[in-house]
Order: structure tokens, then sequence, then C-alpha cells
């Protein structure tokens, strides 16, 4: 019986470690398909965690948008823009959420 050489036995460590991810991974595939398939009475909406919705100042709404500030309370006015809230006693915010929703109906060419 010969005697492994060193380039031998890295290869067979490697092919060991190699086999145990696969056995891992297949193992944390079989156990999200477990949870999958557990929750598919309840609806799709109440199983994705959404961020918290967060109040954006009048500089990000500017970067964001690509408006300026007289640009944006126009549109509010005239209301195309997301009305601003107030976020405290002289500070306008907007939330995140309905600034990136006007973001999206522009970008899928639907204006109003």
């Amino acid at each position: 019986m010969r005697a492994q050489t060193n380039h031998e036995s890295s290869a067979f460590v490697a092919t060991d470690l190699t086999a145990q991810r696969a056995r891992q991974a297949a193992r944390l595939l079989q156990e999200a398909l477990t949870l999958l398939c557990s929750d598919s009475t309840m609806p799709l909406a109440q199983t994705i965690k959404r961020a918290p919705d967060r109040l954006l100042r009048l500089p990000e709404v500017e970067h964001l948008t690509g408006l300026r500030r007289s640009a944006i309370y126009e549109q509010m006015r005239r209301g195309i823009f997301p009305l601003s809230v107030k976020a405290g006693q002289r500070t306008a915010a907007w939330p995140e959420s309905a600034v990136q929703s006007w973001i999206a109906e522009r970008m899928n060419g639907r204006t109003t």
C-alpha cells in the first residue's frame, strides 16, 4: 500500500468539504421548502415584511426626483405630486412610499 501524497490528501479534504457544503445546502433548501409549503394558507401580503415607511425632508425629495423646491410645490398645488405632511412645527416631509410611487409612475410613462 502506498502512502498518500500531500496533493492527494488536500484533494480528499477539498472533496469532503464540498460534499459537506452540498449536504448543508440541500438541508437548508428542504427547510425553506417546508416553510413555504406550511405558510401557503397565509396570504402573500402577510408573509412579506416591509420596511417601515419613513419621512423624507425636502433636500432628499429634490435629490430623488430631480425637481427643485418651486416645482415640487407647484406640482403639489396642481395635484400631481404627493402632498407633504407636517413633521414638526416648521417642518414639512413626504412619505417615502408616496415619493417612490410617484417616481415609478413617471418611469412607467403614466403621468397625471
